[in-house]
């Protein structure tokens, strides 16, 4: 069982995007020593923003979580935590129609402190990527 809904806007160089989704047994956490954990619960959302300027640049922020409810993991029950939450500020520049390039950063925004996620295996680092594509 799960829900969904979204929305977007997209014109004038704006675009625009939200989504909210429930699902149910549906998303695997932690690392592989815990082949077994599954949320019983999850509540996602996403929203992003981005403009496309005339010269080729695109700018975007987004804002991106996904929170586990009643969560087992190495003898704890019963728990809600964050499994996913991050700010991500990005760009892409294009140079034509099929070269572009890109930087992102990932601001990752879950407690560093918590033993919940070094126990399960849950990155709490920040994250840069910078690439290139060329679309044929």
């Amino acid at each position: 069982m799960h829900g969904l809904f979204g929305a977007k806007y997209d014109a004038n160089n704006i675009y625009l995007a939200t989504m909210y989704s429930e699902t149910r047994n549906m998303t695997p956490y932690g690392n592989d020593d815990c082949r077994s954990c599954v949320a019983n619960k999850t509540q996602n959302f996403e929203v992003t923003a981005q403009y496309q300027f005339d010269f080729g640049l695109r700018p975007a922020v987004s804002f991106l979580m996904s929170k586990g409810k009643d969560l087992t993991y190495n003898n704890v029950n019963g728990d809600d935590k964050d499994l996913v939450k991050y700010a991500d500020v990005g760009a892409t520049y294009y140079f034509n129609k099929n070269f572009s390039t890109y930087v992102d950063y990932k601001i990752n925004l879950l407690d560093d402190d918590d033993p919940f996620y070094k126990d399960a295996g849950i990155s709490t680092d920040d994250i840069v990527a910078l690439g290139m594509v060329y679309q044929f």
